[in-house]
C-alpha cells in the first residue's frame, strides 16, 4: 500500500520591488514552505531568469516530484550517498507519473507531451541539485569519484524513458488551429452587442466585445489583454493605435495571477471597428455605478466589482460563448491567436507578397523575436491549406488529366 501523498500548494509572496515568487507549502497556501524548495526555486529556477508563469508551472512540477518520491519512499539523499539512484524501473515511473493530471476527475487522461517533460525535467534538475553537494562532500578520491560515475549512469538512464516534447514538425499533430469559416462568421455576429444571440448579459456586452474582438483583429494573448492599461491605447489621433507593454513584477498588479506579456513589446494600429469597440467600452468603464472599483487602477478590462480581470474571468468569456454553441466548442483566447496567424498567412498568399518579409511582420504583429520559428509553428492550418491548393492545381496538369 503506498504511503498518503502530502497535498502541495503554491504561494505567491512578493518583494519589496514588486517581484512575485512562488513558494511550494505544506497543505494550503498558507501552510509552512517545503524543506529545502525555496533554496532550489532562488538558486535554480528565479537565476534563470524565468518568467512568472514559467517558473510556477516548475515549482509545481517540483511539488508533483516530491509527492512520487515520497509515494515510494525515496530518500534522495541516502540514494546519493550510497551511489543508488533512481533504478529504470522508478525513472520509468516517474515518467508516468508525469503524464498524469493533477486532479483525478480532470477530462483529459494525460497532460500534454510539453508538459510531462516539463514536469519530468524538473524532477531530474532537483534530484541533480540534491546530489551535487552531497557528492562534493565525500573526502575519499575513489568512493567520489565511484559515484559521480554513477551520477552520470544515473542521468543516461533518465534520459531514454524522457516523456517525448512535441516538436513543430509535423502537419498531423493535433495541435490547436483557427476557426473555420463557418466559425469565424458565428463568432463575429454573436460577440456583437445588442446582437439576438449574444450569450452574455447586457451588462457585460460592451466589455466582453471589447476583450474578444482585441484578441481577434490583434492575437493578442491572454495576458497581454488582461495587462492593458488606459494609457496603452491612444483613440485620439488620426491612427488609433495600441501599445502592448511587458510589465513583469508590476506593482499596480494586485490580481493572483498577475497580467504578463510573454512576448516583445510592441505598438499596433487598430481599425474603426477595434478602435470604436475599445471607445464604446472605455466610456463605459467610467460608470462607478456599475463598475465600483474600476477608478482605483489603471487597467483597461475589469470583473464585475471593477477590479482588473483575472485570468479566470478571462476563461469564462469564451467558455460562456462554447457552452452556448457547440459549434464553437474548440475555441479559447489561444485559438484565436491561431486564428489571426491563419488569415495573415492566407492575406500573404493572395496578395503574393514577398514571404520573408511578411514573416518578419508576422513576427512584429506578435512580439516574437526576429529570429522565431512561431510564424511556422502557428500557421499550420493556412499553410496546408495553400499547399493543397497547389496539390490540386499540380494534378490537373498532369497528363492523364488531359
Amino acid at each position: 500500500m503506498e504511503p498518503k501523498l502530502k497535498p502541495y500548494s503554491i504561494r505567491e509572496v512578493q518583494l519589496e520591488d514588486g517581484e512575485r515568487l512562488p513558494i511550494l507549502t505544506h497543505d494550503d497556501p498558507l501552510g509552512l514552505p517545503v524543506r529545502g524548495t525555496t533554496e532550489y526555486s532562488l538558486t535554480k529556477l528565479r537565476a534563470r531568469g524565468l518568467r512568472p508563469t514559467s517558473m510556477r508551472q516548475r515549482v509545481d512540477a517540483l511539488g508533483h516530484a516530491l509527492q512520487f518520491f515520497a509515494s515510494r519512499n525515496i530518500d534522495l539523499i541516502a540514494r546519493t550517498a550510497s551511489h543508488d539512484f533512481l533504478s529504470q524501473a522508478e525513472l520509468v515511473a516517474l515518467a508516468d507519473r508525469c503524464r498524469e493530471p493533477s486532479r483525478a476527475n480532470h477530462s483529459r487522461p494525460v497532460v500534454s507531451a510539453n508538459y510531462a517533460y516539463v514536469r519530468y525535467s524538473t524532477a531530474l534538475d532537483y534530484v541533480s541539485w540534491v546530489a551535487e553537494p552531497v557528492i562534493s562532500r565525500i573526502t575519499d578520491p575513489r568512493q567520489r569519484a565511484s559515484a559521480n560515475t554513477s551520477f552520470e549512469r544515473f542521468l543516461k538512464r533518465a534520459r531514454t524513458v524522457a516523456p517525448q516534447r512535441r516538436g513543430h514538425d509535423s502537419h498531423v499533430d493535433g495541435e490547436r488551429h483557427g476557426l473555420t469559416d463557418g466559425q469565424r462568421e458565428m463568432f463575429l455576429t454573436v460577440i456583437r452587442p445588442g446582437d439576438p444571440g449574444n450569450p452574455f448579459s447586457p451588462r457585460n456586452q460592451v466589455r466582453n466585445y471589447a476583450v474578444l474582438l482585441t484578441a481577434y483583429k490583434l492575437g493578442a494573448r491572454s495576458g497581454e489583454i488582461r495587462g492593458l492599461k488606459k494609457i496603452d491605447i491612444d483613440l485620439d489621433t488620426g491612427q488609433p493605435e495600441l501599445c502592448i507593454v511587458p510589465r513583469y513584477h508590476d506593482k499596480d498588479d494586485r490580481r493572483l495571477d498577475p497580467a504578463a506579456a510573454k512576448t516583445n513589446g510592441r505598438l499596433l494600429h487598430l481599425d474603426p471597428e477595434l478602435a470604436a469597440a475599445m471607445g464604446a467600452w472605455l466610456i463605459d468603464r467610467k460608470d462607478r455605478k456599475k463598475w465600483v472599483r474600476a477608478h482605483r487602477h489603471p487597467y483597461v478590462f475589469v470583473n464585475r466589482y471593477g477590479d482588473a480581470i483575472e485570468g479566470r474571468g478571462y476563461r469564462k468569456i469564451v467558455e460562456r460563448l462554447r457552452a452556448v454553441y457547440p459549434s464553437l466548442t474548440s475555441l479559447c483566447h489561444h485559438v484565436l491567436r491561431h486564428d489571426w496567424n491563419d488569415r495573415w498567412v492566407d492575406l500573404v498568399e493572395s496578395t503574393g507578397g514577398n514571404s520573408a518579409k511578411a514573416e518578419n511582420q508576422q513576427r512584429y504583429a506578435m512580439g516574437w523575436s526576429h529570429q522565431s520559428n512561431m510564424p511556422m509553428v502557428y500557421g499550420k492550418r493556412a499553410i496546408a491549406k495553400s499547399a493543397n491548393k497547389r496539390i490540386l492545381a499540380l494534378q490537373d496538369k498532369d497528363p492523364i488529366n488531359e
